[in-house]
C-alpha cells in the first residue's frame, strides 16, 4: 500500500501529546504560552511575584486599618531555549493512520528526546532553591540517596518553616531514591492510588508533596575551595532593601581567606555566621543559618560570571584569595527602613540580621566532590514560558499549543530534491525562571 502522509496538524498534535506524556518536571511548574515574545522585546516576558504584607500586631485590637506598603516584584523570563528533534521519512514512512502514528516507537523516542531537553533546563531552575537540608555537618555533608519516606519528609518541615504555602507542593528525586522509597512502601498496605503510582515515575504522595523520579536531576561538582570556616565577609555590614532588588533577588558579597586560584561554582550553597533564616509569617528567627546559592561572581582571575550563567561555571579566587560572589536570596533584614518605610523589608525579610565584616562563610560539601540535586517546591515558584515560532516560508507546517504546560510545538516538513530526503522536524522555543528561591528546598539522604 502506498504511504499516506498525515496532515501537518496531526503530526504537530501527536508530538505535543507524546512529549507532554514524557515530561516530568514540565508538569511540576507553572506554564504559560505567550505569543507576544519577539526580538523587539528581547525575547523576554515579565512575570510578577506575589506581594506580601507586613504583620502589624500593634493594631491587632484596633478597628483602624494599618498602613501597608505593597511592593510588587517581577522577574524577566528569557525565552531563549530551543529544543528540537527530527526524523527522516525512512523512519516513519510505514505510518498510514493516526492510531499507527501513536504506536510508532520512533515518534515516541523523538518525543522523549524533546521532553528530556525541556526537563533538563527546568531542573537547572530547581537547583536555584537556596535552602538545603542534609544529615551531617554542613561543610562535609555528602549527597547520599534518600532511603525512606521518613528521610524525605524532613523537606516538608523545612518548607513550612520557610512560609511556603501548603498546597501545590511537588518534588523530584533520582530513580535511585525512588527505588529505595518504593521499596519501603511496596510491602505495606498500599491503597489503589499508590499502587498505580508505584508502577510509573510517580512516587506516592509524601507529606502532601507530589513526588516524581527523574533522570534529569542536575549534578554539580563543587569547586576546589576549602569548605570549612576559611572564607570570611570582607566588605562591611551587608544587607539590601527589597525595593532595590525586587526584580533580581540577588546580592553581591566579597569574601577573602581562600588560597589563590581556588574555585567556587555557580550552583554552590553557603552560609554566613550570624545570619539566620527568618520566618516572615511569625516574624522570628529560625534556629538554623540561612543558606545562599551562588548564581554568579567575579575576580581578577576569572573575570565576570554573570547572574544566570551556566550551572557549574567556575569562579576563581584571585592571587590574594579574594572573590566576589552573587548570591540568592539577598540579605533583607526585617524592621530596616528602605527610605520609604520598614514594611517592605519586614514583609519580604529573608534573614534575621545583616552579615558583618569578618563573618565566617561556610561552603556546603567537600571540595571537588559531586552532588545531585533533589528538591521539593511550591509549583508556582518556577514559571516556564513557551512562544510560537515563525511560520516557515517553505514546506508544510503547523503548530500545537498546550494550555496546561504552556508548551508550543511547531511541526515542519520538507523534501530535498537533490537527495530525495523527506525531513520531519519538531521545534519548541521556551524559557524558565525560578521566581522565588525561598519557595523550595534541596534535600539529600543519610
Amino acid at each position: 500500500m502506498a504511504n499516506q502522509f498525515l496532515s501537518a496538524t496531526e503530526y504537530a498534535n501527536t508530538m505535543l501529546l507524546l512529549a507532554k506524556n514524557q515530561l516530568v518536571t514540565g508538569k511540576l511548574v507553572s506554564g504559560k504560552f505567550e505569543n507576544k515574545v519577539t526580538d523587539e522585546n528581547g525575547l523576554t516576558v515579565s512575570v510578577k511575584r506575589p506581594p506580601r504584607f507586613a504583620r502589624n500586631d500593634a493594631s491587632a485590637m484596633s478597628a483602624a486599618l494599618a498602613a501597608q506598603d505593597i511592593v510588587t516584584g517581577s522577574v524577566n523570563v528569557a525565552v531563549d531555549q530551543y529544543a528540537k528533534v527530527h526524523v527522516s521519512v525512512g523512519d516513519i514512512e510505514y505510518v498510514q493512520s493516526y492510531n499507527q502514528l501513536m504506536k510508532n516507537e520512533t515518534m515516541k523516542s523523538a518525543a522523549s528526546t524533546l521532553a528530556h531537553q525541556i526537563d533538563a533546563h527546568l531542573q537547572r531552575q530547581v537547583a536555584k532553591f537556596s535552602s538545603y537540608i542534609g544529615t551531617g555537618t554542613f561543610s562535609t555533608d555528602p549527597s547520599n540517596n534518600i532511603g525512606s519516606p521518613a528521610e524525605f519528609n524532613r523537606v516538608h518541615t523545612r518548607l513550612m518553616d520557610l512560609g511556603v504555602p501548603n498546597s501545590d507542593l511537588v518534588g523530584t528525586v533520582l530513580f535511585d531514591d525512588g527505588e529505595e522509597i518504593r521499596g519501603s512502601l511496596i510491602g505495606g498496605d498500599i491503597q489503589g492510588t499508590n499502587k498505580t503510582a508505584l508502577e510509573r515515575t510517580r512516587i506516592p504522595i509524601l507529606s502532601e508533596i507530589d513526588l516524581y523520579a527523574t533522570q534529569q536531576c542536575p549534578a554539580l561538582t563543587v569547586g576546589t575551595r576549602v569548605a570549612g570556616a576559611v572564607s570570611a565577609i570582607d566588605n562591611g555590614t551587608l544587607s539590601v532593601n527589597y525595593r532595590d532588588v525586587k526584580t533580581t533577588m540577588v546580592q553581591t558579597i566579597h569574601i577573602d581567606g581562600q588560597d589563590a586560584a581556588k574555585t567556587i561554582k555557580v550552583g554552590e550553597t553557603l552560609t554566613i555566621a550570624g545570619v539566620y533564616a527568618y520566618d516572615w509569617r511569625n516574624q522570628v528567627a529560625l534556629p538554623y543559618l540561612q543558606q545562599f546559592t551562588v548564581v554568579g561572581g567575579a575576580s581578577t582571575a576569572s573575570g565576570t560570571v554573570a547572574n544566570g550563567s551556566a550551572y557549574g561555571t567556575a569562579i576563581a579566587t584571585d592571587a590574594g584569595g579574594d572573590i566576589d560572589l552573587i548570591i540568592s536570596p539577598p540579605i533583607i533584614v526585617p524592621g530596616t527602613n528602605d527610605g520609604v518605610s520598614t514594611d517592605a523589608n519586614t514583609a519580604f525579610a529573608t534573614c534575621s540580621a545583616a552579615a558583618v565584616d569578618g563573618a565566617a562563610v561556610t561552603h556546603l560539601g567537600v571540595a571537588s566532590t559531586t552532588r545531585r540535586v533533589r528538591a521539593a517546591w511550591h509549583k508556582p515558584a518556577i514559571t516556564m514560558v513557551s512562544a510560537q515560532l515563525q511560520t516557515p516560508f517553505t514546506g508544510e507546517s503547523s503548530f500545537a499549543n498546550d494550555p496546561e504546560t504552556g508548551i508550543s510545538i511547531r511541526y515542519w516538513r520538507g523534501s530535498d530534491i537533490s537527495t530525495g530526503a523527506h525531513v520531519h522536524r519538531w521545534d519548541c522555543l521556551y524559557g524558565a525562571q525560578n521566581l522565588d528561591p525561598l519557595m523550595g528546598c534541596q534535600i539529600s539522604g543519610s
